[in-house]
């Protein structure tokens, strides 16, 4: 049982923002290794962006909003709810789970996931972050709270409020074909997380995104393709993604539900106290001096 835990951990550390990625077209946490998993390839700094590029990501990035429906049509999202299946690659094979993901902006996400041995659920809040079993509740180290909690940060509808964020920084990159579209390259950075964007130029919808994650494993590099857009309340919502860590397939998202705003409860993100176990008999009179 402590291996299938461990297992699920690592399979929630993956999949904690993803199936709220697919709602907002946000990074997801780093996935579980595999087995085999394949060394992190080094990434090569990003050169310091020139006023050319701050200009052409900040002209880049307003249409992106404005495809949204505008910041003020963003900042009326306060939370989002999302349901559906994840499977990832995992030590013990192929791991396929419901996922529930609720999530309230600016910081704070739960998911419930539904393994085949039992219910668990990952909560992160700025106040810190822990994963509830059927019978216990354990903390999770700082360091995975704040990945986390960068998560939530990269979420591009959080990100479009804060468009007018002197913190907001956006710069163009140049275009890379995906599949049969050229698509543009935005570098977006904000409080500490980061990520890159590759936008439909005719519907500015994100196709890919890449981002540096730090999980169980170490640094890992994330790249995660969209596909099979829906409209949800105004909102462009991916219902369909595949996840790669340093090159390797190891995680699909099959969402089938998505609401925006339906209201949070604050219970949530509340950390459980397990009542202390009931003796099974009375103690013998007189056996405990």
């Amino acid at each position: 049982m402590r291996a299938r835990y461990s297992c699920v951990l690592l399979v929630l550390a993956a999949a904690t923002a993803l199936a709220a990625r697919a709602a907002a077209q946000a990074p997801q946490a780093p996935p579980p290794p595999t087995a085999a998993a394949p060394a992190p390839t080094p990434v090569p700094p990003k050169p310091t962006p020139t006023a050319e590029s701050l200009k052409e990501g900040k002209a880049l990035f307003a249409k992106f909003v404005q495809a949204l429906g505008g910041a003020e049509k963003a900042r009326k999202v306060h939370d989002v709810w999302t349901r559906g299946l994840v499977t990832a690659k995992t030590p013990e094979g192929d791991m396929s789970m419901d996922v529930q993901t609720s999530m309230v902006f600016p910081d704070r996400i739960s998911q419930q996931v539904d393994a085949p041995f039992g219910r668990m659920a990952m909560v992160a809040t700025p106040s810190g972050a822990f994963i509830v079993g059927p019978n216990a509740v354990q903390d999770l180290p700082p360091g995975m709270k704040e990945e986390l909690l960068r998560q939530v940060r990269r979420i591009p509808l959080l990100l479009a409020q804060k468009i007018d964020d002197p913190k907001l920084v956006t710069a163009a990159a140049g275009t890379e074909k995906i599949g049969d579209v050229q698509a543009r390259i935005l570098d977006v950075s904000y409080d500490g997380a980061s990520v890159r964007w590759y936008l439909d130029p005719t519907t500015y919808r994100i196709l890919r995104s890449s981002h540096t994650s730090i999980g169980p494993q170490g640094e890992a590099q994330i790249v995660s393709d969209y596909s099979d857009y829906k409209v949800v309340d105004g909102y462009p919502v991916a219902y369909h993604l595949e996840v790669a860590t340093n090159g390797q397939k190891d995680q699909v998202l099959a969402l089938e539900e998505c609401k925006i705003n339906p209201g949070v409860e604050p219970k949530l993100f509340e950390k459980p106290a397990f009542p202390t176990p009931v003796p099974t008999s009375a103690p013998t009179p007189g056996a405990a001096k």
